[in-house]
């Protein structure tokens, strides 16, 4: 995917594979398994994305560790790692987006299902195979790549379009 100079790129990517024996939810790691898939899926990103301005992470455990192959290969300006991201689905990644500065071009954002699926969904302006694919859900390592034609205050429903489904090799 590449963009005009007038585009923004927002990228929802779903954490990796990650293990079930931990104590919490929030503290569940990658499998090697997972790691090795977070690796692959940055490394397609890096090809896709020409540079990254923001990176938000949800403070789990398996999206930080998801996150970090892709803060050494991409070199965000800027990474934040953000609860609402975990705690309060769509909206709470929506409210993170859009009092962006519209500097801000390039975003990608570590989370988890059904929420990174449903923004997506949402924000898709048609319908189309990619939207049907989006609304059953996405496998672990999977990076959604919307095109956002509008100001990051006004992204809502219907006002970006999703470009590309990028899943690490299984």
């Amino acid at each position: 995917m590449t963009t005009d100079s007038s585009g923004k790129i927002l990228v929802l990517v779903r954490h990796s594979k990650a293990s079930h024996n931990a104590p919490t939810d929030l503290e569940r790691p990658l499998t090697s398994r997972g790691r090795l898939l977070a690796d692959e899926l940055a490394h397609a990103l890096e090809r896709r994305v020409p540079s990254l301005d923001l990176l938000l992470v949800s403070p789990a455990a398996r999206a930080r560790q998801t996150a970090g192959p892709m803060r050494e290969r991409m070199s965000p300006a800027l990474t934040r790692v953000e609860p609402e991201i975990y705690h309060e689905g769509p909206g709470g990644i929506l409210r993170l987006l859009q009092p962006l500065p519209e500097t801000t071009r390039h975003v990608l954002v570590v989370g988890h299902e059904p929420t990174v699926s449903v923004l997506a969904h949402m924000l898709h302006d048609t319908v189309d195979d990619l939207a049907n694919q989006v609304s059953f859900g996405i496998p672990t390592a999977t990076a959604l790549l919307l095109q956002v034609p509008v100001n990051w205050a006004g992204l809502g429903p219907q006002t970006a379009h999703l470009n590309e489904i990028v899943t690490a090799p299984r």
